[in-house]
């Protein structure tokens, strides 16, 4: 899974890159006068979304997300490997439901375009279909590498 992770970080990369490029050409656009670029706003929308997604996506896979160590490093080793793996259960349903309510709202809007450029509107929403499809697997994934550990307490001892 260290490939897709690999990638992951890098598309993130490179459309947060894209996304300077468009925000750049968006101020150059309004405040000189010399270029007229309409489509600069929905653009930069439509990326930062996806930037938002892939990004949480990458962070996921590493391990970088806000969670509450301190609370579960007092319970014992297999309460504690319990918890987490029940966490990561009750993060993985939500995913599920964010895909399917997602991939519905994505499908409603499959009509309507952007103002600027004609590309569907469903394509914001499908970042957020993508993005927790592939959270789900990078959440698996840890899931199934944490059942493979042994139980350790805090002391270090098995």
């Amino acid at each position: 899974m260290r490939w897709l992770q690999t990638l992951l970080e890098w598309a993130a990369g490179l459309l947060l890159f894209v996304l300077l490029l468009v925000g750049f050409l968006q101020v150059v656009s309004r405040y000189t006068g010399l270029l007229f670029l309409p489509w600069t706003e929905e653009a930069a929308r439509l990326l930062f979304v996806w930037v938002v997604w892939v990004g949480a996506t990458a962070a996921l896979f590493r391990g970088s997300h806000i969670r509450f160590d301190f609370v579960v490093e007092g319970l014992p080793s297999s309460v504690r490997r319990s918890v987490e793996i029940a966490v990561h259960v009750g993060v993985g349903v939500f995913l599920i439901v964010v895909i399917w309510y997602g991939y519905e709202v994505a499908q409603s809007q499959a009509a309507s375009t952007f103002l600027t450029f004609d590309l569907s509107v469903k394509y914001t929403y499908l970042s957020a279909v993508v993005g927790s499809a592939l959270m789900l697997v990078g959440l698996v994934a840890g899931i199934r590498t944490r059942l493979r550990q042994p139980a350790v307490d805090p002391g270090g001892r098995p």
